[in-house]
């Protein structure tokens, strides 16, 4: 598995980071593979000058649903493996490993780390290359695509409302597992959430099913 890292503009990323983990079928892999044990492995490498990174290993072609790779992923759209690139200053890309193919082609888009703070507005785009929803840690949504809204706050009650910049059905939001919560997070209302907090930074993000056509949504944050 081959391709390039870019920014949101199409730039190159030199230095990205690239992981790939992935259901083994056995055989060797370069860079070598770690396997702890729990039915994956996992391998790192590095984006050159022109955002470019080249990856070999052999994947299971199906591996089972709700396993350590399909996280909460229905059984359709369960994959051999999963590839995210990650680089200071950007918000973590995590996309499916290509199936079909012995010589697959990702690319990865990483966006800017861009924070608001609490009390302000924002816009994002979801979009066919946006994220798969996960904060690789305990959230894995991988039937979704996300981006992610960071705000800086303060203690109170964080309340953030998500609506369709061109009306409709409105998103679901789901929040990065680690924070400084000092509560349970709840869902007031379709498109908002109330997450009381003891100040920090909190990544929150807008999600809607994989394959939805590309929309823009409207981001509004209040601290009470």
């Amino acid at each position: 598995m081959s391709g390039r890292v870019l920014d949101q503009n199409g730039t190159p990323v030199s230095g990205a980071l690239v992981e790939v983990d992935y259901t083994p079928a056995g055989g060797p892999s370069n860079p070598p593979s770690h396997c702890p044990g729990f039915d994956f492995c996992w391998l790192v490498t590095s984006t050159d000058n022109a955002g470019a990174y080249s990856v070999e290993f052999e994947p299971q072609t199906s591996p089972p649903p709700g396993g350590r790779i399909c996280g909460a992923a229905p059984a359709s759209s369960c994959r051999s493996g999963f590839v995210y690139a990650f680089h200071d200053g950007y918000e973590v890309d995590v996309q499916w490993v290509p199936t079909g193919s012995s010589r697959a082609v990702q690319d990865l888009r990483l966006r800017p780390s861009r924070s608001i703070p609490a009390g302000a507005s924002t816009a994002v785009l979801l979009d066919a290359t946006s994220s798969l929803c996960t904060d690789l840690e305990d959230l894995f949504r991988l039937d979704s695509r996300c981006e992610i809204v960071v705000i800086e706050s303060g203690a109170g009650m964080l309340h953030v409302e998500v609506l369709p910049a061109a009306g409709g059905q409105a998103p679901s939001i789901f929040w990065y597992t680690s924070g400084n919560y000092a509560g349970f997070i709840t869902r007031p209302a379709p498109g908002t959430v109330d997450i009381p907090v003891r100040g920090g930074t909190y990544r929150v993000l807008v999600a809607v099913p994989d394959g939805t056509p590309s929309q823009r949504f409207n981001v509004t944050t209040t601290l009470r």
